[in-house]
């Protein structure tokens, strides 16, 4: 909260203290850069809330419709979950089955496929459509981010993750393509393979 307050004097001050020890030109280029790292993790963690209040408020309206119980109980822990990129869903699922099981297996049976229609639906369409290529990366990064944040840190490493290994991707990118046209190195793609040899 108290950073939050004291946000433009925070950022102020960073700045000043950026351009006195790496100088103007140096310094434009890190405030810059840190600009594009901010909107990268920013755009994610909002884009991620919102998409994953949206399947929360989904679960929540189908669960009810369905009539089964304790809609809004499992519909929060379902929300919440959600915001793990890929294995959220079904870490939000367990405890739903789990309780439904506790009620009757008919209930759990139906909340199994509701969950498994939402992750298709949100992986499919909502979530492209919110995030978009919010991080840039891979599913093959993606997964590799959320396996090691969670060795890392459990639950929020798992959350942090992605939007931490997106701009360690970003910041690596800026620095290769930086260092590829300082020495005028060209590649030319094979359309066939989509793979670069120099040219």
């Amino acid at each position: 909260i108290y950073m939050l307050i004291d946000k433009p004097h925070l950022i102020n001050n960073s700045k000043k203290f950026v351009y006195v020890v790496f100088g103007i030109h140096r310094g434009d280029k890190i405030i810059a850069t840190a600009g594009e790292c901010n909107k990268i993790f920013g755009d994610f963690i909002i884009g991620k809330m919102i998409d994953s209040t949206i399947i929360g408020i989904l679960c929540w309206i189908i669960m009810t419709v369905l009539e089964l119980p304790y809609a809004l109980v499992i519909s929060v822990i379902v929300g919440i979950t959600n915001m793990i990129p890929y294995f959220g869903p079904f870490i939000g699922a367990v405890p739903g089955v789990v309780l439904l099981l506790i009620v009757d297996i008919k209930f759990a049976l139906i909340f199994g496929i509701l969950i498994l229609a939402l992750q298709q639906f949100d992986g499919l369409y909502l979530g492209p459509k919110i995030l978009g290529e919010s991080t840039g990366l891979r599913p093959i990064w993606i997964i590799f981010a959320i396996t090691v944040g969670g060795w890392a840190a459990g639950v929020v490493g798992m959350f942090l993750g992605v939007p931490v290994t997106a701009v360690i991707a970003y910041l690596l990118e800026k620095y290769m393509n930086g260092h590829i046209a300082r020495k005028a190195i060209e590649f030319e793609t094979d359309e066939e393979t989509g793979i670069m040899e120099r040219a």
